[in-house]
């Protein structure tokens, strides 16, 4: 498609690190012309070559101000479609939504209420046990006078924040009490943490494309390679079919009346024999990229679909992809030269087409430009 036929899309949070797999997902596609709007003057996707332009707007603690920037950059530059990717923005989109003039050009999202039931782990919770939808027994706990609440839990047990954090920061686990007490005497509470018992299993995830909490298409992954604390996103998925999970992810979906994309952690308890609902990212995800190498391109299908067009369900392809972060940790180093699988099944072939933010990343981290790269608590 000739640049000048295609959609423009507007990226008005390209300052996160989500900004990089949904711009490769979009480039992929080759119909659209991509925008960035970022809090950041520096950030590695500025140097992307699939990025049409780039604007810089500084970081405002007034939403509106930010919304009025977006309009004036839509009007400005003529955009077609405005997709946020982070939590924070597309919860302050649909908060101002009757503020922003280009409403009508933004993508489908959820209704307040359920964003917020789904990104807050105590609201999911209670929703979870509400509709009898399976998931890990916990209490809530905000100081050191609640944590004998948990003597009704068996241990280990898995402490986490309700709200933020992603990329498995602030997720401990403890196998006693005492070390639990240990860790809370000498590290401050982040707001409310959610206790839950330890799930002996594996770890499962779903990502989901929905309207009016109908599950239009998805992909189910199994993660294969994670670091050390077994906590962080997986850095290489196979893709499956799990007909017993999507019975768990399509009643969440529903009881929540979702629209729009999320990515769904689960876990298999080996024990109950049960798929368990962990925590739902309203937001797009870190392994889109697999997600694409599989058939689907989330970003595309959300345009499509919150443009009123006709999805076709991609055929689904039972396959394994790896990150370049996957491949470093990868044992077996033999695969290094094998250049058919490297292209077909890994990052690589993103960082062949699009090598300069991956190298501005290195190099601005190397020399200790954290703020030159991504603005984290987005």
């Amino acid at each position: 498609m000739k640049k000048k036929d295609c959609i423009s899309i507007l990226i008005p949070d390209g300052q996160g690190f989500l900004a990089t797999p949904v711009i490769n997902c979009l480039a992929a596609s080759n119909q659209f012309k991509i925008y960035l709007l970022s809090n950041l003057k520096y950030t590695p996707m500025r140097f992307s070559r699939f990025v049409n332009h780039f604007s810089y707007s500084p970081k405002t603690e007034n939403d509106e101000d930010w919304i009025h920037t977006i309009d004036n950059t839509v009007e400005n530059h003529g955009i077609d479609f405005i997709m946020p990717v982070s939590e924070d923005s597309i919860r302050k989109l649909i908060l101002h939504k009757s503020k922003l003039k280009a409403a009508k050009k933004l993508m489908l999202l959820p209704e307040l209420d359920n964003f917020d039931t789904a990104n807050d782990k105590a609201l999911l919770s209670q929703h979870l046990h509400t509709f009898d939808i399976p998931y890990p027994k916990g209490c809530l706990v905000s100081n050191m006078a609640e944590l004998n609440k948990i003597e009704t839990l068996n241990f280990p047990v898995i402490s986490k924040p309700t709200i933020g954090y992603g990329g498995g920061k602030h997720i401990h686990l403890f196998k006693n009490m005492d070390t639990l007490k240990t860790h809370f005497k000498n590290n401050d509470f982040l707001g409310i943490h959610i206790i839950q018992e330890y799930i002996e299993g594996y770890d499962i995830d779903c990502s989901v494309l929905c309207k009016a909490g109908e599950i239009l298409t998805y992909t189910i992954q199994k993660g294969i390679l994670s670091d050390a604390s077994g906590f962080s996103p997986s850095d290489a998925h196979v893709f499956v079919q799990e007909p017993k999970l999507f019975s768990v992810v399509e009643k969440l979906m529903k009881t929540l009346n979702w629209s729009g994309i999320a990515h769904i952690d689960l876990r298999f308890d080996e024990n109950a024999q049960q798929f368990k609902v962990i925590e739902i990212n309203p937001r797009f995800w870190l392994s889109l990229e697999a997600s694409l190498h599989a058939g689907f391109n989330f970003p595309e299908l959300s345009y499509k679909l919150s443009t009123g067009q006709t999805l076709i369900t991609p055929k689904f392809n039972e396959c394994s992809y790896w990150s370049l972060k996957g491949l470093k940790l990868k044992q077996k180093k033999k695969v290094l030269f094998r250049w058919k699988f490297l292209i077909k099944h890994t990052g690589l072939k993103f960082f062949i087409k699009d090598p300069v933010p991956i190298f501005y990343r290195f190099f601005a981290l190397r020399f200790g430009k954290v703020e030159s790269v991504h603005d984290f608590s987005n």
